[in-house]
């Protein structure tokens, strides 16, 4: 039998509205209920189990025994901290929403980062290192060819003085027979320069050891403290919105939600003062929750959020052009000196071995970023209505204290509309004609909800 579109929607909405109803009740009463909240727990606690077990396998490296043990422990313990206590269901989802915030984007960077430092960096200095290392095997290697060619001259004349001097002695004298074959080996003393390369390569590989290990040490140290320290600050955040939500209800209260509507119709109906609609001035200080669109203050918002993304970018990609540049400048030079003709030098010079062999980690470091980058282009589409999601979960958890946040702003507006002037008989026509038409979309909004 099929289903109706319309009834399987209807359904699902009540379903979900239920499942959200329980969720963010203090008490459970049948049955149902507490079916509905113990599936609702686990798949929120699981949730973050799955979180710990990637950053207990991936960044730690712990074993993947250990890892889900210790995930399961975890699951089960949430599990029941949500069952009894509405706190920490409420503390629980705020956290989960708080990834896609300003902490979530830190994490996102401070990843991108490790991934630059450990990769590409690491590889730079590699490739210099090798660099380095083949131009001082190359001048080791030439030494010989550097010191020779100008003793080659003196060496042509005294063996074509011997073959002169042969020759005039078998011209001139027969007396008997001379043996003129001279051999000359050139010796090229060298001791200071050899001493000065070896002293060179000496420092270069104290340097270049020294320096990865620094970096070997600060990669290994950030993938490991940079995610607790960014579950830390985040959990701080997220316990300091939620204590500021309950204590506060000045702090950040600019939204008009549908209670917010409701109670303004409520005060209009018993014959109160009602401040909706807001005027041009006030719609752009306080926003409509939910909303699709972006108002100037979220595109503000968003580029703000978007600033610290920009230059870590640049920064990232400033080190992946310097690591592709480094290796496409050695892969040139090393096939230059290959096609040179060799030297007609009287020694053999093994230049093979004098050529670098540069590394390219840029595909291994481009998947990671192209997915940081992806999740960041995510997070910033979505930052501006972040803040709106975690007002409606928190209101929907403590009822009482919206109620007292909306009376709040509801003053809060009252105080600011009477200390304007008076109006004119004309804008008092045009504001009551407004306000009429207003009414009657809230009416038909109310009816809809």
């Amino acid at each position: 039998m099929e289903m109706n579109p319309t009834k399987l929607k209807a359904t699902l909405h009540k379903t979900s509205s239920r499942i959200c109803g329980v969720y963010t009740a203090r008490s459970k009463t049948s049955r149902t209920e507490k079916l509905l909240l113990v599936i609702s727990c686990l798949i929120t606690s699981l949730i973050l189990a799955i979180l710990l077990f990637l950053a207990l396998l991936f960044p730690f490296k712990y074993g993947f025994g250990v890892s889900i043990a210790t995930t399961v422990a975890f699951w089960l313990c949430i599990t029941i901290a949500m069952w009894f206590s509405q706190r920490v269901r409420c503390f629980g989802t705020l956290f989960l929403m708080s990834i896609g915030l300003k902490q979530g984007r830190n994490l996102l960077i401070t990843a991108g980062t490790t991934v630059v430092i450990f990769l590409n960096i690491q590889n730079i200095l590699k490739n210099l290192r090798g660099l380095a290392k083949g131009l001082l095997c190359t001048v080791e290697e030439k030494l010989v060819a550097i010191n020779l060619p100008p003793l080659k001259n003196y060496i042509q004349m005294l063996t074509w003085v011997a073959r002169q001097l042969k020759k005039g002695l078998s011209d001139y004298l027969t007396l008997g027979n001379y043996y003129t074959d001279y051999s000359f080996i050139p010796t090229v003393h060298s001791q200071n320069f050899k001493n000065k390369l070896a002293e060179a390569e000496r420092a270069l590989n104290e340097t270049a050891e020294s320096v990865l290990a620094v970096t070997d040490t600060v990669s290994s140290v950030g993938k490991k403290v940079s995610p607790v320290l960014g579950v830390v600050v985040l959990v701080i955040l997220t316990a300091l919105y939620l204590w500021r939500f309950r204590s506060d209800p000045k702090h950040n209260n600019i939204f008009i939600t549908r209670k917010f509507i409701k109670y303004d119709e409520k005060q209009r109906l018993q014959g109160k003062p009602s401040v909706l609609p807001l005027s041009k001035k006030e719609a752009k200080r306080y926003v409509m929750v939910p909303s699709t669109g972006f108002i100037k203050k979220e595109a503000k918002a968003m580029l703000k959020f978007s600033i610290p993304i920009i230059t870590h970018s640049l920064a990232w990609l400033f080190f992946v052009g310097v690591d592709a540049l480094l290796y496409w400048i050695i892969i040139t030079l090393k096939k230059r000196l290959e096609e040179l003709e060799p030297l007609h030098v009287p020694v053999a010079l093994e230049m093979e071995k004098c050529l670098p062999q540069p590394e390219l980690w840029l595909y291994e470091s481009l998947t990671p970023l192209s997915a940081i980058l992806g999740s960041l282009v995510l997070l910033v589409m979505v930052s501006s209505k972040m803040d709106q999601m975690r007002l409606l979960v928190s209101e929907q958890f403590f009822s009482d204290h919206a109620e007292e946040r909306i009376d709040t702003l509801h003053k809060k507006i009252l105080n600011k509309r009477s200390k304007c002037k008076v109006p004119t008989a004309k804008t008092t026509l045009k504001s009551f004609a407004t306000q009429v038409g207003f009414l009657s979309f809230c009416a038909f909004y109310l009816s809809k909800i």
